[in-house]
């Protein structure tokens, strides 16, 4: 997008105080999941990374804590971008940046919704005006839509890819008809996704730190046999 002229603000290892970027391959690269990169300013950070183990039977060195990775997924990575090019994904950031400029200009338009603030990439954030963002979450959410939602401020945020451009439309009808019902209905219950941070408010930090805990404790759960 800086090379097309979109976007203009420095944000690499021009800024002073950026010493590492971190860069998840799988979104807008459009990768398979499982190949992110770390890059660094400075050979002397890379360094710092590196894992090696000499006080064991063998020598052992790895770059990261990771240890082994699988190079089939580092391997479609590869071919994903080689099959794009540059030609390819200024074509798809194009596109991308006209469903921005849509979704920004519709939700400023809508009774109830305002942006949080002017989006730089990838997400919109939005805030309740006057009314319950999360109540707009929870309704969306039943209507079959992921919208993250997020704490301090409370917010909703899209996070836009290329399958808006397919579902535009409908998701700024369903966007429109879901504020107008907590407009109307100030009451409803928050559900869903969307309620973990309505109850969030009401607790210390410490203490949701020991129910995110428990959550993972509830997934990772083995259940036993039957009859064991």
């Amino acid at each position: 997008l800086q090379r097309m002229g979109v976007f203009k603000r420095k944000f690499d290892f021009e800024v002073d105080g950026v010493t590492s970027i971190s860069i998840d391959v799988h979104k807008y690269g459009f990768a398979p999941k499982g190949v992110s990169v770390v890059a660094f300013s400075t050979k002397e950070l890379r360094r710092l990374t590196i894992h090696p183990v000499s006080t064991g039977l063998t020598l052992y060195v790895t770059p990261t804590l990771q240890g082994s990775r699988g190079g089939g997924v580092i391997a479609a990575a590869w071919a994903t971008m080689m099959y794009y090019g540059q030609n390819g994904y200024e074509q798809v950031f194009t596109k991308l940046h006209e469903v921005k400029n849509r979704l920004e200009e519709e939700i400023e338009r809508i009774p109830g919704l305002k942006l949080a603030v002017k989006s730089d990439l990838a997400v919109i954030p939005i805030a309740g005006d006057g009314i319950d963002v999360y109540k707009v979450a929870s309704l969306m959410e039943k209507r079959g839509w992921s919208t993250f939602t997020s704490q301090n401020p409370p917010l909703m945020q899209i996070c836009y890819g290329e399958q808006h451009l397919r579902v535009m439309d409908e998701l700024l009808k369903d966007l429109r008809e879901c504020s107008e019902d907590v407009l109307k209905n100030p009451n409803l219950t928050v559900e869903g996704d969307a309620a973990v941070y309505g109850a969030a408010k009401m607790l210390p930090n410490e203490v949701l730190d020991d129910i995110m805990k428990s959550y993972i404790e509830v997934k990772m759960t083995v259940k036993p046999l039957p009859g064991a």
